[in-house]
């Protein structure tokens, strides 16, 4: 018989005298299933985020909430959010789809391809052509992130404007150093307990940059 991770362990001890159909002991329920679907998890914690639910649970930050109670880090939760919120804005109707047809765990897109092309998509160099049909790689095929990725290398690289290596290198060292630098002032930030607003913009920059 195989035994459950210590991670599930967590969650389940966390569930523990939590009133079952209560909002946090959904979120709860929703980690545990998040190897076969990330949907439920992304919706609920950006709910949890967005509406600061985590405090009333205790946890000053949200970084703690998730690393404490859910056993997820902070980047992964923000990308697992981050994603849901994109596919609410952007396609309703994938998630009408999703929430009443039933698919089997390998044709679910994951919640990284799903970043990658949120990340994408607002790209001046990306035609809406290229971006249909990554769009469909991503949403309608469910392929893998290395081959996601990949794609999206391509068609960048394809639409780009072609630069000098010397200039391209210089621009490459110059972004490195001012994401290194930003980095710093966001660590700062957490440090001096800033507005979460302030902070996840200059997340948001640093994830563009990077």
């Amino acid at each position: 018989m195989l035994q459950k991770p210590k991670s599930i362990h967590r969650i389940e001890e966390h569930m523990e005298g939590l009133l079952p159909g209560s909002f946090r002991y959904k979120v709860l329920d929703a980690a545990i299933g998040f190897k076969s679907s990330w949907i439920e998890l992304g919706q609920y914690l950006f709910t949890a985020y967005k509406d600061k639910l985590y405090r009333e649970w205790g946890y000053l930050t949200f970084e703690a909430y998730c690393a404490k109670e859910i056993g997820v880090r902070q980047a992964t939760a923000m990308k697992l959010l981050k994603s849901y919120s994109f596919l609410e804005r952007e396609e309703p109707s994938f998630l009408k789809r999703e929430a009443f047809e039933e698919r089997k765990p390998s044709r679910i897109p994951s919640y990284e391809s799903v970043n990658a092309l949120r990340l994408v998509k607002d790209k001046e160099d990306l035609s809406p052509k290229d971006y249909q049909m990554l769009r469909e790689e991503v949403l309608d095929h469910a392929t893998e992130d290395s081959e996601v990725r990949k794609k999206i290398r391509y068609v960048l690289k394809s639409g780009a404007k072609k630069e000098s290596p010397d200039s391209e290198e210089e621009r490459r060292l110059a972004v490195k150093g001012l994401v290194a630098q930003l980095g710093r002032i966001k660590n700062q930030m957490t440090q001096l307990a800033l507005p979460d607003k302030a902070i996840r913009k200059m997340e948001e920059i640093l994830e563009i940059l990077r």
